[in-house]
Order: structure tokens, then C-alpha cells, then sequence
């Protein structure tokens, strides 16, 4: 509940009734009694609430569920003869990465990375997901005869043991890996080294594999420019999504290179729709998951080229700026991905990161100082979010954060643990993750306010700097993640200065 504003006053008035506003109304209803006022509960109501730890027992305040969301995200970490996942979860069987990425991500920023056995359980995994790209047309003696060198066409990460390399689930087991290399040496040194040595050893290869799968085409507005997309497996589709996965990838594992980003930037600015969001490819709809690929692909390619704003990329700023907050809904106060859409807590970071992104943009350019991606080798300060001036303690970003905390807090969580897209939403891995990831982003990035935040394994208590909405609740501050790579910020300046 937002204790500025208390319960919602603004319903949305609709002139004509149609299927979309139907359902439209039904998500508002569905939500509306999570938005109640805390205070004004019958005692019994407000004891349940503390049995289950949602609210605080004394100042009565909504409260983070961390140990639960840890023990629900936990799950997929165990071995099977301990803890096995249902059978629902057989159709992600070729998302082996990405429920690892997932999992370690969302305890990263619960402050509560898993145990060193299970750490190198993950990398062992995920080795064992690597995959060698097959030369064509090679008879199965020469293949048996290279299966133990790596190949000319170099490599990636598949879904599971055996498939085929692909660029989301490469993304994925690099992150993860990241986060694992990126730990503090003394708590967790046979597994950083672990990640840290087969990144090192899958780098060129990863190299290799990135530059079969150009896409190079004209610009057809006569120019003759060179527009390279990127497909995300060999014989795929060509989307942004490919391009956003392997600019993260190569810039922190310092393989972006010339020839790689040939092309790139001019594919992005091609994918922009009339709404002014970004599509997967030139001409489809505008997708809140494909704009924020986009802009953190084009912050990680502007300085290269000496640009300090998305406005010298040749994108529209302000028809974009104008899509994305349209996506924060008046009533819920989370974001959908798509005009007409419904709320999902998802884009809580997919949305709110592109806007973070879009805001740090013009940081760039402007007196309160930068924002550092940290892909540029020549400035190894510490990552950190340079802080504008204060605005009523609202928070800098374009968007109200106290109403998207608010969505995550009250409709996102699940009692017994783990995060939803809505209420009526069964929780997941996918959503614990996006939903704890965009919280991040609304608590810490361009952020003012000055609060006392304690670590739960620590007695002293550290000052950060955060916009968040219970801010005497110190349990419900999360790590800071990187609004472009969306692993914590530590992590990615351990990896810069681990692959100079």
C-alpha cells in the first residue's frame, strides 16, 4: 500500500465496453484487496498477516518474505534424491541455464547465495551444457577423430547436455557464471575459480560461434549502410533479443570486438516501431522484453562509437520515453510489456530497466555526473549509481517507484514464498527472478533517499543510498543489480577486471 497516496482513488473510465477492457477490469478487481489499509484491519486480520511474516508485528509495515522466496528458489539446487521439481516443470527441460540463472540471481540479491557445494554443482552443469558447433559435411570418423578439440566454428551453451548452442541460454550460463566468479574469494574459492577458468577457456570460442550467426543486410534507405542482426542459433530468427545476448556476453567477457559490433548498433535503431518501443525485428509490434534489449544493447555500443545520448543514435527518444511509461498501469501500479496488455510482475524489470536505462542516458550528458556500464577497460571505478538531485524523496526515475513496489510487495508475493506475475497467478522461478530484479532497480538506481540498511548475517549496519517503500524495514532492501547485465553490480566489476 502506498502510504502516500493509501488506497487507489483512479479507476479508469471506459467509454466503450470490449473484451480487452473486460479483462482489464477483472485484473483491477482481482488486485483491489490487496490494496487495503493495513491500520485499519481488525486485529485478527492483522495477526494472520504476522503469523505469515507479510506484514511487520509492530509497525505494521508490508514486508519482504526472504527466507521463504529463498527456500522456494532454492528448489531446482538439490539433489534429486533430496528435493524434486514436479512434473510441470518438465516442459523447461531445455532451460537448464536459464533456471539456474534464475535461481542464483534471486538469491544474489536476497543476500543469500547457496552453499560452496552447490555453487560448483551449478558450474559442473553448466559445462556440461557447453556445446561444440559441428563442421558440416564432415563424415562421423572425422567428427569422432575432433571430439576432443574444439572446433574452428567455436561454440556455445544449449538448453540441456547434448543440444544445441543457443544465444538466450548462453546469456543465461555466462551471467550465472558470472555471478559465481564474481563472489568473494575467501567465502567461495573453489567454485569462483571453477566459473572463473571455464570462462576463461570458452571465451575465443564463444567468439567464434557469435560471428557464424551475422545476419548482414542493407539499410534500404539508400544509403548503403550495413545493418547485421544476429540469429539466436544457427538457422534461427534474426531479433534483438540475439543482439542484446551477445553484447552482454562479449563485453564482459572482453570479447566485443570490431568486427562483432559491424553493423549492430544500425539493426537496433532499424528495430524502433511508431509506437516508439522497440520490436524484435524491423516492422513488429513494440514488446516491453525486446525495448529493453535493445536500449542495454545500444548503452553498451554508444561509447564505443563517442556517443553520450540515445538521441545521437538516431533512435526517437521522446516517442520511446512516452511508450514505456505508458506501460506502468494507473490502477495496479505494475508494468505490461505491450499496449492493451495486462499487468505481469515481469516487467517490473523489463520495463523498469529500460527506463533506468533511458535515465542513466541522459545522466550522461547532464551535471548530476554518470552512469558507467563498466564494459570500457580504460575506467575500473567501482560501479555505483551517481545520484541526482532529490525530488520529494520520490526517487529520480520516470516512473512512480513507490506504485511498482507497491504492485510487488502487496500482488506479487506469494505467502509460502516465491514471486507471481499476478495474484491469480501460480509463482515461478521466472517471475521470483524479474520481479526481485526490477525491485532492485526501483530501490537503488539514480536513487536519493539516505536509509541504515543491515545485512541480516552482519551486526554493523552500512549506509546506502535507496528510494524504497518501507524504508524502516531494513529486511526488504535487496542488492543493487546492474540495470543493463541485471546481475548485481559487484559482480559485473569483479568480471571487467577479470578479463582486462
Amino acid at each position: 500500500m502506498n502510504p502516500k497516496a493509501g488506497t487507489p482513488q483512479f479507476k479508469t473510465i471506459y467509454l466503450k465496453q470490449t473484451p480487452t477492457t473486460i479483462l482489464q477490469s477483472q485484473t483491477e478487481a482481482e488486485c483491489r484487496p490487496f490494496f487495503i489499509s493495513i491500520p485499519n484491519l481488525p486485529q485478527s486480520s492483522k495477526n494472520d498477516l504476522i503469523r505469515l511474516s507479510l506484514i511487520h508485528p509492530e509497525s505494521e509495515n508490508v514486508l519482504v518474505l526472504r527466507e521463504k522466496h529463498c527456500d522456494f528458489v532454492t528448489r531446482p539446487l538439490h539433489e534429486k534424491s533430496e528435493r524434486m521439481l514436479p512434473g510441470s516443470y518438465l516442459s523447461l527441460d531445455a532451460s537448464k541455464p536459464w533456471i539456474l540463472y534464475w535461481t542464483l540471481h534471486s538469491l544474489d540479491l536476497l543476500d543469500r547465495l547457496p552453499s560452496e557445494q552447490m555453487m560448483k554443482g551449478i558450474v559442473y552443469t553448466l559445462e556440461a551444457c557447453w556445446s561444440n558447433v559441428k563442421e558440416r559435411n564432415k563424415t562421423s570418423q572425422q567428427v569422432h577423430e575432433k571430439e576432443n578439440v574444439e572446433c574452428n566454428y567455436g561454440g556455445g551453451f544449449g538448453g540441456g547436455v547434448g543440444q544445441m548452442p543457443h544465444c538466450a541460454t548462453t546469456y543465461a550460463a555466462v551471467m550465472a557464471l558470472c555471478i559465481i566468479a564474481g563472489t568473494e574469494q575467501d567465502q567461495y574459492e573453489e567454485s569462483r575459480n571453477l566459473a572463473l577458468n571455464l570462462l576463461q577457456r570458452k571465451q575465443n570460442n564463444l567468439l567464434k560461434w557469435f560471428m557464424t550467426l551475422r545476419y548482414e543486410t542493407k539499410i534500404s534507405c539508400g544509403s548503403g549502410v550495413m545493418s547485421c542482426g544476429y540469429r539466436m542459433h544457427h538457422d534461427g530468427e534474426v531479433d534483438v533479443r540475439a543482439t542484446y545476448c551477445i553484447c552482454a556476453v562479449a563485453s564482459l567477457l572482453n570479447i566485443l570486438t570490431d568486427p562483432l559490433k559491424d553493423g549492430m548498433m544500425e539493426h537496433i535503431v532499424s528495430c524502433q516501431t511508431y509506437e516508439g518501443g522497440f520490436g524484435g525485428e524491423s516492422g513488429l509490434e513494440a514488446h516491453g522484453g525486446y525495448t529493453f534489449c535493445a536500449l542495454s544493447a545500444l548503452h553498451i555500443l554508444m561509447k564505443d562509437r563517442g556517443l553520450t545520448s540515445f538521441h545521437d543514435c538516431g533512435i526517437d527518444v521522446d516517442m520511446l520515453e512516452d511508450w514505456l511509461v505508458k506501460r506502468q498501469l494507473g490502477y495496479e501500479g505494475g508494468f505490461n510489456g505491450r499496449t492493451n496488455k495486462l499487468v505481469d510482475g515481469c516487467y517490473t524489470f523489463w520495463v523498469g530497466g529500460a527506463i533506468a536505462i533511458l535515465d542513466i542516458n541522459r545522466g550522461l550528458s547532464s551535471s548530476h555526473g554518470k552512469y558507467d556500464s563498466g564494459v570500457y577497460r580504460n575506467d575500473l571505478d567501482p560501479l555505483h549509481v551517481h545520484r541526482m538531485e532529490p525530488n520529494d524523496n520520490d526517487g529520480n526515475l520516470t516512473f512512480d517507484q513507490y506504485l511498482l513496489q507497491r504492485y510487488v510487495l502487496l500482488c506479487a508475493q506469494d505467502p509460502n514464498g516465491g514471486l507471481r506475475d499476478k495474484p491469480s497467478k501460480a509463482r515461478d522461478f521466472y517471475h521470483s527472478c524479474y520481479n526481485l530484479s526490477g525491485l532492485s532497480v526501483s530501490q537503488h538506481v539514480l536513487s536519493s533517499q539516505i536509509i541504515k540498511s543491515s545485512n541480516h548475517d552482519h551486526e554493523e549496519s552500512e549506509e546506502k543510498t535507496s528510494c524504497i517503500l518501507y524504508q524502516n524495514e531494513h529486511g526488504n532492501i535487496l542488492g543493487a543489480t546492474h540495470p543493463v547485465y541485471n546481475i548485481r553490480i559487484e559482480r559485473v566489476k569483479s568480471m571487467i577486471q577479470s578479463f582486462i
